[in-house]
């Protein structure tokens, strides 16, 4: 399998015309590498083995979501910088590549009360970029720590929309909906509206922010499937205003609505709760 991965490698270097400078990121179906092109530029090399792939609908979600960040051009978005490559025929392998961040995800930041002016900034950029996929009726229905990148300049950018939905078209996922446990939305196991819309990443977006300022998400996975639904489908969390006393009643109040249950109850899109969170600045 190994000569395998380093064949379908080998190939979408030559079709891409890049070289190989180090692995980010290897397992499952997925490879992420760091590459260099022709003009010594470095990039990021994201290369999906369909051959591995579970989902029959690997490949048609691929060229969605290269489709969607190539249409985006926005600083808290991370950029595509080429066309989508089959490899094979019929494809075996989907590559292309993207810009490369510096810094880490959010899974490597968080953990200790962030202050109230990184929590507004946390939550302006995240909205603003999850803005800018509404603004392309699209929604990410999978933000979570781990595809946020924290730059070095402090600056954050929304990554790796794969499970991504275009409200106008038909979908291409397969299981129900896609989700983190702990960073789902009472609309992923169909409460309120039934299906995830871009309040349901407002939801998401809020609680990165709380877990920014407490440590933990507003509704933790504990290991039981059926516990964790059940608090899901209320929202049920501690209040930010009991978990963080600290924070000023304006920014906790931004989070409470946006984490609200009812998708109607919360800011309407990812460009309404950058709006509010602005407007604490």
């Amino acid at each position: 399998m190994l000569n395998d991965m380093g064949d379908l490698l080998s190939d979408a270097c030559s079709a891409l015309d890049v070289s190989v400078l180090r692995p980010l990121f290897e397992g499952g179906q997925k490879r992420v590498y760091v590459v260099t092109d022709p003009n010594g530029e470095q990039r990021v090399l994201k290369l999906i083995d369909l051959g591995r792939a579970s989902d029959p609908a690997a490949l048609e979600r691929s060229h969605r979501e290269v489709e969607l960040l190539r249409a985006i051009d926005h600083p808290n978005v991370v950029k595509v910088v080429s066309e989508l490559t089959e490899i094979g025929n019929p494809a075996h392998a989907a590559a292309w590549l993207e810009e490369l961040l510096d810094g880490a995800d959010l899974r490597h930041s968080l953990g200790t009360g962030w202050d109230a002016d990184q929590l507004v900034s946390l939550g302006s950029q995240v909205a603003a970029g999850l803005g800018a996929m509404h603004d392309k009726s699209v929604i990410h229905r999978d933000l979570s720590p781990g595809n946020v990148r924290c730059l070095s300049s402090g600056d954050f950018k929304v990554m790796d929309p794969g499970f991504a939905k275009h409200t106008l078209r038909s979908g291409v996922t397969v299981g129900g909906q896609p989700g983190t446990p702990g960073f789902m939305t009472p609309e992923h196991i169909q409460a309120y509206s039934g299906a995830p819309t871009p309040a349901s990443d407002v939801f998401a977006c809020a609680a990165l922010v709380y877990l920014a300022a407490t440590g933990t998400s507003p509704v933790p996975y504990k290991g039981n499937d059926a516990e964790y639904m059940q608090r899901l489908r209320t929202a049920e969390h501690v209040p930010l205003a009991d978990a963080r006393s600290d924070l000023p009643a304006e920014l906790v109040a931004i989070v409470e609505r946006a984490l609200h249950a009812q998708p109607a109850r919360r800011y309407r899109n990812g460009s309404a709760l950058k709006t509010a969170f602005e407007s604490l600045r």
